[in-house]
């Protein structure tokens, strides 16, 4: 017997969201599998009443490809985008060991591009899920003289650096597309709300993407009762929000109520004492005051959230903040983040996907209310 919520949405049904999401692949901006995304996701959303559509974008698209060898096979290896464009073949090589802590950060590599400035090649080594690459968030611009840059895991450091390591590496831009996927439900007559989740990420992103995702559809369809729903699904997040940046370029959003759903709404850890398996690494951002903040703090915990402050605002709520919204903002993170493990079956359970579901759409029904 399925799960059931107190959405129209079964638990089993939010997982399968999630677990079709995923089975796209690597959702990387403007790749096959980010446009076969947008046409399952509009084909949903109009299967659910809404009207949808895209609302397209062109950018300078990064394309690369690497071989990373010592004399015992080949390395795990990433492309740094926007590193260097180009073909080498070196053996010169440094390694810089890095905190993870930098991967969503879309500057956070910049300062160590410069590392070592006599080897001609960078080897990143960062620290997450053993024998996996953590790739880092990217602004989609070029340096003005580059070096070929790679990530590899963490616990594959002292053997890259122990080595006589080979490293071929080939990129080059060219012309990208991508497009946001907008859409509405519900009466016009009705209280104007907006939801909003990324579209695009590194890897197949279960649970980083999916499960926020799952949820917006989710508190879409139920807020759609009494609000007129504006959702705002937009690609290009892993490559610093160009299609959020796109979105609000042509648009006033001050005093807009909007309802962020970001990173791993609902990702699972095998060692979390959080509801249903939900990871610790939760945080809900808002900019009510006062009892209704305290009160949203109060709900949020039921699913492992915690209210908190932070500056600047992390992930695409940070850029509604910014442009003067007002923002109910919630985040997650977990082993799987950025990383090809982070699939359905990995990252979420439908019990995890319900409880997330259920407490989201509660506290946005509260944070709303005070905009009527």
């Amino acid at each position: 017997m399925s799960l059931m919520t107190t959405t129209r949405f079964s638990a089993d049904e939010l997982y399968e969201i999630v677990a079709t999401y995923a089975s796209f692949g690597n959702h990387h901006t403007g790749t096959p599998a980010d446009a076969q995304t947008t046409a399952w996701l509009i084909d949903v959303l109009r299967s659910l009443g809404a009207s949808a559509h895209e609302d397209p974008f062109e950018f300078d698209r990064f394309v690369c490809t690497v071989d990373l060898r010592i004399d015992e096979g080949i390395v795990p290896a990433l492309g740094v985008f926007y590193s260097a464009v180009g073909d080498w073949r070196t053996r010169d090589l440094s390694v810089v060991d890095l905190d993870a802590g930098i991967v969503g950060n879309p500057r956070g590599l910049d300062p160590y591009l410069d590392a070592d400035p006599d080897a001609e090649a960078l080897v990143f080594a960062i620290n997450g899920l053993d024998d996996h690459p953590v790739q880092c968030n990217r602004v989609p611009q070029m340096r003005a003289s580059g070096r070929p840059a790679v990530i590899i895991p963490g616990n594959w450091a002292e053997r890259v650096r122990g080595a006589d390591a080979e490293l071929t590496f080939s990129a080059a831009l060219e012309s990208g597309h991508s497009a946001n996927v907008i859409a509405t439900f519900g009466s016009t007559d009705a209280p104007a709300i907006n939801i909003t989740t990324p579209l695009t990420g590194w890897t197949p992103a279960g649970g980083e993407r999916g499960t926020g995702l799952a949820v917006a559809l989710a508190m879409a369809v139920d807020l759609a009762a009494d609000h007129h729903v504006t959702l705002s699904v937009c690609s290009g997040h892993e490559i610093d929000h160009i299609g959020l940046n796109h979105y609000l370029a042509s648009r006033d959003v001050v005093g807009w109520p909007v309802v962020h759903l970001g990173a791993s709404v609902a990702a699972v850890e095998p060692t979390s004492t959080g509801p249903a398996g939900l990871g610790d690494q939760r945080v809900v951002l808002t900019t009510a005051n006062g009892e209704l903040r305290d009160e949203i703090g109060s709900r949020v915990a039921a699913a492992n959230w915690r209210l908190t402050e932070a500056s600047p605002w992390p992930g695409e709520g940070g850029n509604w903040f910014e442009a003067g919204a007002s923002v109910l903002s919630f985040l997650g993170g977990s082993s799987l983040f950025h990383t090809t493990a982070d699939t359905a079956a990995a990252a979420t359970t439908p019990q995890a996907m319900a409880t997330a579901a259920e407490v989201a759409i509660d506290a946005a029904r509260l944070f709303l209310a005070s905009h009527r």
